[in-house]
């Protein structure tokens, strides 16, 4: 079915989409997308109507593991959360796992709010920016890790009431959230796109984050992101 295709990257003569509710298209450029069966339409995986896989697809980054040369998409799916592809070969893609952010409250381990709405990758670790619950880094060797043998890759963390069932979810590297930081907590905001640069071995993030506007991190340091400033927009970064 149709839907709106939110962010592609290009490899060779494929492009992979970030293709909402409709998980991860990959097209073919060099066929006549006005052909039917002309091939434009390579390959699918995460599509569905009622609870899609990949939920509402609208961030990717491609990767590949300099060790055994293997794809990986990292996709930001909506409120599924972060999902992770192996596209190494894209007409038998499979996934490795999609879940929600470790949240803690009262000490208790509960769902993550809102939905994952970009992703990108700087060197082995990736980031994803997460509506109300921030920008959350990890490892990506922590995201590529295969879930245990008979785990549904797409339900790694069960909870029955206020009982942890099991949990493989990885553990982020840091979490940056506005409100925790002192003198923003009664600062509206979510975390939505975002683009980052990387002079000089620093790495500063620029986060379009809705009414509070645009914010500089320095997140050279994985383990410990720290805000430079708070640029206000005319109306919603």
């Amino acid at each position: 079915s149709q839907d709106h295709a939110y962010d592609v990257v290009m490899k060779g003569d494929l492009a992979f989409t970030a293709d909402g509710s409709n998980g991860l298209t990959v097209y073919d450029v060099t066929k006549d997308p006005t052909v039917m069966d002309s091939g434009f339409v390579r390959a699918n995986i995460g599509a569905g109507s009622t609870r899609p896989p990949l939920g509402r697809a609208t961030g990717i980054a491609l990767w590949t593991d300099p060790a055994t040369a293997r794809e990986y998409a990292l996709m930001a799916a909506g409120p599924r959360g972060v999902g992770v592809v192996d596209v190494t070969d894209v007409d038998a893609m499979f996934f490795v796992k999609v879940f929600e952010p470790i949240k803690i409250e009262d000490d208790k381990v509960i769902h993550a709010d809102g939905r994952c709405v970009d992703v990108q990758v700087v060197g082995d670790k990736a980031f994803f920016s997460y509506a109300s619950f921030g920008i959350v880094a990890y490892a990506i060797a922590d995201l590529i890790e295969p879930v245990p043998y008979g785990v549904d890759p797409l339900q790694i963390w069960v909870h029955q009431g206020e009982e942890l069932i099991y949990d493989h979810r990885p553990v982020a590297l840091a979490q940056f959230k506005l409100k925790n930081v002192p003198g923003y907590e009664d600062v509206d905001g979510e975390a939505l796109y975002m683009e980052y640069t990387d002079v000089a071995d620093r790495v500063v993030f620029y986060a379009a984050y809705g009414p509070a506007g645009v914010l500089m991190i320095d997140w050279t340091n994985a383990a410990a992101p720290q805000l430079l400033g708070v640029v206000p927009t005319v109306h919603e970064a």
